[in-house]
């Protein structure tokens, strides 16, 4: 195990109240811990929020679509930072490094109409950035029901829901709210990826480092999973849906991504090549799948239903990537 990968370990577990990531662990040694690493190098505290700042003056990107952005969680070199691609080149240079508002930036999700939601992490609390299509400024910062984030989703309403990994629970904000409509408690044990279908199903990625992993269901509504799957769920990072109702599911420590189709509990096939602890997953409109691999610090990309890597790959500008996003969105 790398050091990138032993740090995220302890990252998890001790957003899991340091109970040994489920089973009888081995005490966790004494190593500076990423939240620690971001208080030690910024004094972080909760008061330190960013402030958000008028966009008129924003600094910009150039905003045609298609574009990818990727997180970058550890990066030596900027620290923090969402890089931005354009989508459908092969190894494309960075587009643009958006860096304002960020800390620790975890997960990311777009809406309609090219809003990019980026969760911070930075300790115990944290918040979620939002920044207009275009923009590297944040426009508003959302704190309320916000606790140490995992990654995020917009359904087709563009609300936006956010999994926490400390609370543990899931949040719904309503679009363009600060504030959350509905909180998801039942069924989660430090739920991180999180992913909504267009018919409102909502698909929880849960227990990433405790005894129990699985990606609870939630049918539209509730607040009571339906279903909960269990085969082929281990280690479970992001998750995605496509428009088929397809159900992906990154398995970050078995280095696959899982398949499952609309209403199954059973994965039909596993994603293996050029897998390098796979985190985050997004898709295109045409079903293309990309995979952030935290292990080689790439982005790779699948068409529907392949099991073998298309040629193009990113891996300029990326540290440790480990949420992607695309825009034009999937939904709504």
């Amino acid at each position: 195990m790398n050091n990138s990968t032993f740090n995220r370990v302890l990252k998890i577990c001790a957003a899991a109240a340091l109970v040994g990531c489920g089973g009888s662990q081995p005490p966790v040694p004494t190593q500076v811990t990423a939240p620690v690493q971001a208080q030690m190098r910024y004094g972080w505290t909760a008061s330190m929020i960013p402030e958000v700042k008028s966009t008129t003056r924003s600094p910009r990107y150039k905003a045609a679509a298609p574009l990818l952005y990727a997180t970058n969680l550890f990066n030596s070199e900027n620290w923090d930072g969402v890089t931005v691609y354009r989508a459908a080149a092969k190894d494309p240079a960075p587009l643009a490094m958006i860096s304002d508002g960020l800390l620790n930036p975890f997960g990311a999700c777009i809406d309609g109409q090219g809003t990019l939601y980026v969760t911070n992490e930075p300790a115990s609390s944290g918040w979620v950035s939002e920044y207009p299509l275009g923009k590297a400024m944040p426009s508003r910062i959302i704190t309320d029901g916000i606790n140490f984030p995992g990654y995020c989703a917009i359904d087709a309403k563009g609300n936006l829901w956010v999994a926490n990994i400390d609370g543990p629970n899931v949040t719904e904000y309503p679009r363009g709210s600060t504030k959350p409509h509905a909180v998801i408690t039942k069924g989660l044990v430090y739920p991180i990826g999180i992913a909504i279908d267009r018919p409102g199903n909502l698909y929880v990625g849960n227990g990433f480092g405790a005894s129990e992993q699985n990606v609870e269901v939630y049918a539209p509504g509730s607040e009571s999973p339906s279903r909960t799957i269990t085969n082929g769920v281990t280690s479970p990072c992001g998750v995605a849906v496509d428009s088929s109702g397809t159900l992906y599911v990154a398995n970050e420590f078995q280095n696959n991504v899982a398949e499952y189709r609309s209403g199954q509990d059973y994965a039909f096939q596993t994603i293996t090549e050029a897998m390098d602890h796979p985190a985050g997953l997004t898709l295109d409109k045409k079903g293309t799948l990309y995979v952030s691999n935290i292990g080689n610090s790439t982005v790779v990309e699948f068409s529907l239903g392949s099991l073998k890597p298309l040629k193009r790959q990113i891996s300029k500008g990326l540290y440790e990537p480990n949420g992607v996003a695309y825009y034009p969105a999937l939904l709504p």
